[in-house]
């Protein structure tokens, strides 16, 4: 009589595993391609905030429209579509005091949201947004980049609170060396640039 450990099993994979796979490799060599958003993109980027669940009307769309004229807003593009976007303006920072305010000689860029669609999540599209607003703020001769990223912690340990449930700009803000803290809008991070 044969044992079960004489046996040898083929094992194989489903179809539909062979399937996903097949596809992941064809999405992973598609290029990702940024650029500067402007007012002709606010169609698209309402279209791409829509699906990532913000509701968009016509105040937001105006708001968005303002946003887009101070031109330091990107978009990540695959095959000319609109995948993700970090929607951002210049404004001004005080490190010393904590404060974000308007004024006329703006220092910082603040990233107000970014993005991305679901389907092109992990793939590095947050972390090159954030990177692209650094460089245009040492571009522009600007100190900061800024980001109010969610609500405040209740506990005091910021940095331990975003390793453990942190939002995914968090984690990746922290990634890229910023700094939090408590803010009067919420859990703002900022990075001193140059």
């Amino acid at each position: 009589m044969e044992k079960l450990e004489d046996r040898k099993l083929k094992v194989r994979e489903p179809v539909a595993l062979e399937r996903k796979r097949i596809k992941k490799i064809t999405i992973d060599s598609e290029e990702t391609e940024f650029k500067l958003l402007d007012v002709e993109d606010v169609d698209d980027i309402v279209s791409v905030l829509r699906k990532v669940a913000f509701e968009i009307g016509d105040k937001e769309k105006k708001q968005i429209l303002e946003i887009l004229e101070d031109k330091c807003s990107y978009g990540a593009y695959v095959d000319r579509l609109l995948v993700g976007l970090s929607l951002a303006w210049k404004i001004c920072f005080n490190e010393s005091t904590k404060n974000i305010y308007k004024c006329p000689d703006k220092n910082a860029i603040i990233i107000e949201d970014i993005a991305i669609l679901v389907a092109y999540e992990g793939r590095g599209i947050r972390e090159k947004l954030i990177e692209l607003t650094e460089q245009l703020s040492k571009h522009k001769k600007l100190s900061y980049v800024v980001s109010i990223c969610g609500e405040n912690p209740k506990e005091e340990n910021i940095i331990e609170v975003i390793k453990t449930r942190g939002t995914k700009l968090e984690k990746a803000l922290l990634q890229s060396n910023y700094s939090f803290f408590k803010g009067k809008y919420g859990l703002t991070a900022f990075k001193k640039i140059q």
